[in-house]
């Protein structure tokens, strides 16, 4: 199985000098293990909410319209409420899935995606209420 992974280039083998085999997860095996993972992806709910707002806004270009789409599908399957749109708010933080979902779809993070904390937001009353906070 191991050789396998090796001709598709997903790892390499690298001998060290004690005698041992090291190996090494390829760049093209990292967005395989992304890829498979995806359908898993999910936001951690803290017990208690902190009572900060995370807003992700994003402009992909037109040309790279089928990613922008999927990460938007994702966005709505991590249940991120969208304010406008492509402005979306979540009570939970997702910094670790927009950077793996931007890896996934080849998005440029610091070119396309912008996020922040507030603690204060338009339409407050009705977020509390999708994501049932008090």
């Amino acid at each position: 199985m191991l050789r396998e992974l090796e001709k598709k280039k997903y790892i390499s083998f690298e001998e060290q000098a004690d005698g041992t085999i090291k190996i090494t997860l390829s760049h093209k095996g990292k967005i395989f293990i992304r890829q498979y993972n995806l359908e898993n992806l999910r936001l951690q709910k803290p017990r208690k909410w902190d009572k900060y707002w995370r807003v992700l806004l994003y402009d992909i270009p037109v040309q790279y319209k089928r990613a922008s789409d999927a990460f938007r599908e994702k966005l709505k399957q991590l249940g991120l409420y969208q304010l406008q749109k492509s402005v979306w708010v979540s009570p939970y933080d997702f910094v670790g899935e927009i950077e793996f979902l931007c890896g996934v779809f080849d998005i440029d993070i610091n070119r396309y995606i912008l996020y922040f904390t507030t603690p204060n937001i338009p339409k407050e009353s009705v977020l509390k209420k999708f994501f049932h906070l008090n």
